[in-house]
């Protein structure tokens, strides 16, 4: 999710408060310090020294964040962040004090044989190191806090997705006009054919069956699904007759790989719907499986066209929400126009 400018701005200049608060501490922090408990007097020397302290935790917390502290670093176990915290106090520090102490490397690399200088070196590293692991937890404790509210947004987000693709798919896969449509063929079979009528009164009690516990499960095998998208265009063929050709080739690795349930039975309502009922002569649908590398894609085609103030109903509207919470950007929906007057609603995601 893309944040706005404002936001972004606002978050920058907020960030940026709490940099110069935050290490301007080691200016007051260190100066009552040494005037009141160490030296016993103010001396601007000391007061100079605590400055370039400060400047030099703010440029090397800001670097260092911005190219070694990826936001990745968040999504892992919090022991993995912990211990990557405690890696990042060790580096913040270490290259701060070799910063300060560089003035005296380069004017005599002798130095640095002298035990008179790691003594102080190692003492700067345990002083500096404070304020480096405080930066650190605030900086961390910040950001995992982050995490954890927009998984709990995600999670309130997808719950509300998923009551929502529920209710929408009881009011719009198998709607009134279906209904129906289908008990009146049921109706007029009762009067031509006892036992077809019979058929068709199971097949529909078993697909509204389907369509009341299909949450049940946030994913079926594809053959299940293909089961009832049978019954419904079966169904269906009672009404058009002659006038619907239904064809399915499903490749037979794919028959076992888990779908979201009703989300082919959608494409075929809408192939129904807006192509099939269109036509007077009728039509056909073609109902496709193919895997390819590690990708699904399942292909609903009907003849007929798109028209020109085509716009996706809830039904496909929600078919799009759904595979996102459940494989976020991972997964594409694509409806358009195929030569021949056919047109071709197609979802590829990776197998689960």
């Amino acid at each position: 999710m893309t944040k706005n400018k404002p936001t972004s701005q606002k978050n920058s200049r907020i960030y940026w408060l709490l940099q110069v608060i935050g290490w301007s501490s080691i200016i007051f922090i260190e100066t009552i310090n040494y005037t009141f408990f160490i030296v016993g007097e103010f001396q601007w020397a000391y007061l100079q020294q605590f400055f370039l302290y400060s400047l030099v935790g703010l440029i090397v917390s800001h670097v260092y964040k911005s190219v070694f502290i990826k936001l990745d670093v968040f999504e892992k176990s919090l022991s993995r962040i912990w211990i990557r915290a405690i890696f990042d106090v060790g580096m913040i520090t270490l290259i701060m004090v070799i910063l300060l102490y560089l003035p005296y490397i380069v004017t005599d690399f002798s130095n640095i044989r002298k035990s008179e200088f790691w003594i102080p070196f190692f003492g700067q590293i345990m002083n500096l190191g404070r304020y480096a692991i405080v930066w650190i937890i605030i900086y961390y404790l910040y950001h995992i806090l982050k995490k954890n509210s927009e998984i709990s947004e995600q999670k309130l987000l997808f719950e509300n997705v998923a009551k929502s693709a529920e209710l929408e798919l009881l009011k719009n896969q198998l709607n009134p006009h279906f209904l129906f449509n289908a008990l009146n063929s049921i109706k007029a079979l009762v009067l031509i054919d006892q036992e077809k009528a019979r058929d068709a009164i199971i097949k529909l009690s078993e697909l509204l069956r389907f369509t009341l516990n299909y949450e049940k499960a946030p994913l079926i095998a594809l053959n299940e699904e293909i089961n009832e998208v049978i019954k419904y265009l079966e169904l269906e063929q009672i009404r058009f007759g002659k006038r619907l050709d239904v064809h399915i080739s499903l490749e037979e690795e794919t028959l076992d790989l888990k779908v979201p349930p009703a989300m082919v039975l959608t494409l075929a309502e809408n192939a129904i719907k807006h192509g099939i009922t269109q036509l007077p002569e009728g039509g056909g649908i073609w109902i496709q499986s193919k895997l390819r590398g590690k990708n699904l894609t399942l292909e609903v085609i009907n003849s007929g066209q798109l028209k020109s103030t085509f716009n996706l109903g809830i039904g496909l509207q929600n078919l799009q929400v759904r595979l996102r919470s459940l494989f976020s950007d991972k997964a594409t929906f694509y409806l358009d126009e195929l030569p021949n007057s056919k047109v071709v609603a197609r979802i590829t995601y990776p197998i689960v």
